[in-house]
């Protein structure tokens, strides 16, 4: 079943496909955690299905040997070690000259395509000249910009989102799904990670967000002089991962974009930190301010006393 913020993405696919515009190839784009393999498997198995109404009937051969994982007529390319190679592409073109075996379409999928090198990219610009009659390949990726415009330009493409007013759908959603986290926890991780449903659920699953709201409170401790420095760059420095950091840094953006309102404020992340830097001189101007130190100490992690030191001069700098 497609996730329902995916919804009307999928119907806009089902009318092309009423309207005899199915595509021979196609990107698949949108944030990570969006749900963009979810509506590559949809897509795919309407299109192997004999028998689609228009989603698939599941009883078919074709739709029974798909739900079996190893569907003839469907292949898969992803990348190893971070890349997706020359070799990988190549094996295209074999696999969408031979006859289809159960289905009445052959289809691949390439998922993260942003991950081809330049030979990759250039052997599927091949690919594309003399795309596969009545068969469709499909491009996954959350970087669109890192394809080439020559591949852009030659696919159609399929941009999957989930804006302000699928909010309450999506809390809904979520709620069902993590029943055992609070519906506050769920909001405010929507708040700092909009239109990632399913990076929301993984996040709410790990505890995150009392994670971040203990590394809020350790940093307010220090600025607050609640707590000594040292003890508060040792505990960030322990605690605190790339991740995180990140989680950070959209807090404090989400905190300036909460000053000036708009359809995003319907979720929110308070906390008493936002009041502590509301009451500094030029607030806009620390919490940017904050935010590149973070970027710094992001690029230093690897490095234990440089991240230490980093760490340190943001605490001073702030306060």
């Amino acid at each position: 079943m497609i996730y329902p913020w995916l919804q009307p993405a999928l119907d806009h696919w089902h009318k092309q496909l009423a309207d005899g515009r199915q595509p021979q190839a196609m990107i698949i784009h949108g944030l990570e955690g969006i749900g963009k393999t979810i509506m590559s498997q949809a897509i795919v198995a309407e299109l192997l299905c004999r028998k689609p109404q228009p989603e698939p009937c599941g009883a078919c051969q074709s739709c029974r040997i798909f739900a079996s994982g190893q569907h003839p007529d469907l292949m898969s390319v992803e990348a190893e070690k971070n890349l997706i190679k020359v070799a990988a592409i190549r094996s295209l073109v074999g696999f969408f000259t031979a006859t289809a075996h159960s289905a009445p379409h052959k289809v691949a999928v390439i998922k993260q395509a942003d991950k081809m090198n330049l030979a990759a990219a250039n052997a599927l610009l091949k690919v594309l000249e003399e795309p596969p009659a009545g068969s469709l390949l499909i491009l996954e990726t959350d970087r669109m910009h890192h394809l080439l415009p020559t591949i852009r330009s030659r696919c159609v493409q399929l941009r999957l989102t989930c804006d302000a007013s699928q909010y309450d759908v999506v809390k809904q959603w979520l709620q069902q799904r993590i029943s055992n986290v609070p519906s506050q926890q769920i909001a405010q991780l929507l708040a700092i990670s909009p239109g990632r449903p399913l990076l929301v659920a993984a996040m709410a699953q790990e505890d995150m967000a009392s994670q971040i709201e203990s590394h809020l409170n350790e940093l307010l401790a220090y600025l607050t002089d609640q707590k000594s420095l040292v003890m508060v760059s040792n505990y960030l420095e322990q605690n605190v991962d790339s991740q995180q950091w990140q989680l950070l840094q959209a807090i404090f953006l989400h905190w300036i974009k909460a000053k000036y309102g708009g359809d995003d404020m319907k979720l929110a992340w308070p906390h008493a930190m936002q009041q502590w830097l509301q009451s500094q001189s030029k607030p806009e101007d620390l919490i940017l301010k904050i935010c590149q130190l973070i970027n710094t100490i992001m690029v230093n992690l690897n490095n234990q006393t440089k991240t230490r030191l980093l760490i340190e001069s943001m605490l001073v700098e702030v306060k």
